[in-house]
């Protein structure tokens, strides 16, 4: 399930830092008014062994910017468009009624922005394969402990052999995790317009991130893409990672 959101900011411009994820993050948390539902959704989630899903993700900010690169900024102008997916329809449901009723005024980073528009975006998803496009880059890695004992996080690219692999095994972790069984369909990932230049290097609360905009295909049932459609593809989906818009 999907919500698009569009604001403007009141005072002519939003200026945010370059990794802002943590940001639009924080604002999400602080706007799921249900104090059960938010704590479990940001202190445990959907478990699967050692690891927990969120089953979230949001898409980067669009609308008109520049960058500011000395001081290391974006700075938004008019409306910005900004799209937020999850698994569970209650997750998008608060969403929605506190964009809707909290006077039409929202902060980020201190900023106050009037909200212009909030909607749910209905697609249909009955076929067995898609083109699809990132709205957030795409990243999976490993995390491996070194000779002299320090860990060392690998970033898979599309070009890898094992990207697609990584990508369909973190599906399975978070299907599972989900529903407790396991998906009965392939998951298959498969880079269409991917270039070096779409390479993006971000960091979130000082951990640095390889990730990947760019097109794919991604073929399984009808039933495991719109699960994807919600939870997000690959890893760190709620902290901004993996949404992606089908295109045909």
């Amino acid at each position: 399930m999907r919500l698009k959101v569009q604001f403007r900011p009141i005072n002519d411009s939003l200026i945010l830092p370059l990794n802002y994820q943590e940001c639009l993050q924080g604002l999400l948390y602080s706007s799921l008014n249900d104090p059960t539902f938010s704590s479990f959704i940001h202190d445990k989630g959907f478990q699967k062994g050692k690891r927990s899903f969120k089953l979230f993700t949001f898409s980067r900010l669009f609308g008109e910017h520049v960058i500011l690169r000395k001081e290391k900024k974006i700075k938004y102008f008019n409306t910005i468009t900004w799209h937020v997916g999850a698994v569970m329809s209650q997750f998008i449901q608060l969403l929605g009624e506190n964009f809707l009723f909290r006077g039409e005024t929202i902060y980020l980073k201190g900023q106050p922005l009037e909200i212009v528009k909030v909607e749910v975006e209905k697609v249909e998803i009955n076929e067995q394969s898609y083109l699809i496009e990132m709205l957030s880059p795409l990243t999976v890695y490993s995390t491996y402990e070194q000779a002299n004992g320090t860990k060392k996080t690998h970033f898979f690219s599309p070009f890898d052999e094992v990207f697609p692999i990584m990508v369909e095994n973190n599906f399975y972790n978070k299907y599972e995790a989900f529903y407790g069984t396991s998906p009965e369909t392939r998951f298959v990932i498969k880079p269409i317009d991917v270039k070096q230049k779409y390479k993006v290097v971000t960091s979130f609360k000082g951990f640095r991130i390889t990730a990947w905009q760019g097109k794919f295909e991604l073929s399984s049932s009808p039933e495991q893409i719109r699960f994807a459609y919600g939870s997000g593809l690959g890893s760190r989906n709620s902290q901004g990672f993996g949404m992606f818009q089908i295109i045909k």
